[in-house]
């Protein structure tokens, strides 16, 4: 995978339905967390980059996540941890319905 952009982890986040934290995902694509998302709609796609401690998209209201967020219990919280799962997808993707 080339360097990763925050488009391209949401893409595979909501590909995979699996959740990062703002500061594992700022960590990755080397921007701060606070302003991670900032000029970005709240909306299913985004909701996939969480709080660390909550879970769930900051700010959302329950129309704008993604109905399969909580499906997956797993948050992934740290960039080493993001970086790693990046690598086994892109090499292994897996995709959901059809």
């Amino acid at each position: 995978m080339t360097e990763p952009t925050i488009d391209s982890i949401l893409d595979l986040l909501n590909e995979h339905r699996q959740r990062a934290t703002y500061g594992a995902v700022a960590k990755v694509v080397n921007r701060p967390p606070t302003f991670l998302m900032s000029g970005r709609s709240r909306d299913q796609r985004h909701s996939w980059i969480v709080n660390r401690r909550s879970g769930m998209p900051t700010g959302y209201e329950p129309a704008q996540m993604h109905p399969d967020l909580a499906t997956n219990p797993v948050v992934i919280e740290s960039s080493e941890a993001l970086a790693a799962w990046l690598r086994e997808v892109v090499e292994a993707p897996v995709t959901h319905g059809s």
